[in-house]
């Protein structure tokens, strides 16, 4: 083992010990013990990042690359003292989940200074030209929201409740609602907010003084995620209104799902993960390599154009709701008896 893996080694490299191997149309390469992937995670609080840091070590395994994780637990300091760390010791490349678009872009161009090639994961970086962006689908996901909005609605009040001002992803999602609903005939948007930090609360507190002011004549509640749906929702009951008005998400949570299945929120979407952890470790181990990776399209986030994949993103409703629960989520992501009062209902 060279120096710099061994250095590597000790804060943390992940192996070839995921469990459930999945099958990937490329085939595996013979180990490399001479590429490292450092991944510089924001954070695992959230429980979906172990369901991203799985599929990468198993696309890891396929490409006979190994990893390192950092969690800078939504801390930008943390993050680029965890960054500098991972660079000292010389990896053939970085995947970057963004505390904050603004400040990775330090992050980025001290990688660059050091050789390294970035792939950024979920999340944008506006001030520094990344090598290769791994994003969600964040404009499908504001276009299937709306869509559903309105089928479900029709015409009449609308709010629109937008993720955090800051984040990349709320600012894309919130841009199709207003292409889509902004031009809708028929559609009246009473409310039209950005929620800092993406509060529940803030939610909860925001539909209350919106069903107040309209006289709870409200048809539909477009919600970019789970969280603020939760809290909408809340506010929702307290007037006996769940169920008789559309609200939205977005991460398909096994709580939303079972207010889904209740009745009492709309739809959800689900963001593929596998596709996305794969995907990230495929063009970070193709740019160590010296190769290209595939890409869907050029995406610029401020500081030029970017190849980008574009991760699968699925409408979750009361129709689909059985059909995710047993096969369209990862193992372990949620269950029927989370879900469901009655533990045959998906049968």
């Amino acid at each position: 083992m060279s120096s710099k893996l061994a250095k590597l080694t000790l804060l943390g490299v992940s192996g070839a010990f995921a469990a459930g191997l999945m099958a990937a149309p490329d085939a595996a390469y013979a180990a490399d013990d001479d590429i490292t992937i450092a991944v510089a995670m924001k954070t695992q609080v959230q429980r979906r990042w172990a369901f991203d840091r799985a599929a990468m070590e198993r696309e890891a395994e396929r490409q006979g690359v190994k990893l390192v994780f950092q969690y800078a637990n939504d801390n930008p300091s943390t993050q680029k003292s965890q960054v500098e760390n991972l660079l000292s010791q010389q990896p053939d490349a970085l995947i970057l989940i963004p505390v904050d678009s603004e400040a990775a872009g330090a992050i980025v161009r001290s990688a660059k200074e050091a050789g390294v090639p970035v792939v950024g994961y979920d999340i944008g970086v506006s001030t520094a030209k990344l090598d290769y962006f791994v994003m969600r689908n964040n404009s499908l996901v504001g276009e299937l929201q709306a869509n559903a909005a309105m089928k479900f609605g029709g015409d009449g009040n609308y709010a629109l409740v937008k993720g955090d001002p800051g984040n990349d992803v709320a600012q894309a999602i919130a841009a199709s609602y207003d292409r889509i609903l902004g031009e809708a005939d028929g559609v009246n948007i009473v409310f039209d907010q950005f929620i800092q930090g993406w509060s529940p609360d803030t939610a909860l507190s925001n539909a209350e003084n919106i069903l107040s002011a309209n006289d709870d004549d409200v048809k539909a509640f477009v919600v970019a995620n789970d969280g603020m749906a939760t809290g909408v929702i809340q506010a929702l009951k307290g007037r006996d209104l769940q169920g008789k008005v559309f609200v939205s998400g977005l991460d398909a949570e096994s709580p939303n799902l079972k207010l889904i299945a209740d009745g009492a929120q709309t739809m959800t979407v689900w963001t593929d993960l596998d596709d996305q952890g794969y995907a990230a470790v495929k063009a970070a181990a193709a740019l160590a390599r010296g190769e290209t990776p595939e890409y869907a399209e050029m995406v610029d986030m401020g500081a030029g154009d970017v190849p980008t994949h574009l991760v699968v993103v699925e409408e979750i409703n009361a129709d689909n709701l059985c059909d995710f629960i047993n096969g369209g989520a990862p193992d372990g992501w949620t269950a029927v008896e989370e879900v469901f009062d009655d533990p045959d209902a998906c049968k």
